[in-house]
């Protein structure tokens, strides 16, 4: 007496129909999760690395803004000496005015001499 194999997956298993079915619906349901819960881990990984990156990008400006501000505040000299330089300015320019008052009299009268001034002798003769 010969005893033959069977392959499990062969019609004569000692396995039904059916169950072959629920195992095969079985698997592919665990295989659905397994991906369903790989592509939701990669999109948790994808959203820290977002967030991530627009933590570094705000860190990032508020540091260029900074030195930015820095560079502009110390480029004017700050807002006291930049204060200092308008109060100097503002004094220098009422110097000017007063002094410019004080020879108008002086000034007017030198144009006048200068326009009614004239100078009758004639040029020497070129020869």
């Amino acid at each position: 007496v010969h005893q033959r194999y069977v392959h499990p997956g062969s019609r004569h298993s000692t396995m039904s129909g059916q169950e072959g079915i629920d195992r095969l619906l079985a698997a592919e349901s665990e295989a659905t999760e397994i991906v369903s819960k790989a592509r939701k881990e990669k999109t948790a990984r994808i959203k820290q690395a977002r967030d991530q990156a627009e933590d570094e990008i705000k860190k990032l400006r508020g540091d260029m803004d900074r030195d930015f501000k820095n560079a502009e505040f110390s480029g004017s000299g700050g807002g006291d000496k930049s204060a200092k330089l308008q109060a100097d300015t503002e004094g220098q320019l009422a110097e000017i005015r007063r002094l410019a008052e004080a020879n108008r009299v002086n000034v007017v009268r030198q144009i006048l001499s200068w326009i009614t001034t004239v100078d009758t002798t004639p040029p020497p003769k070129a020869g």
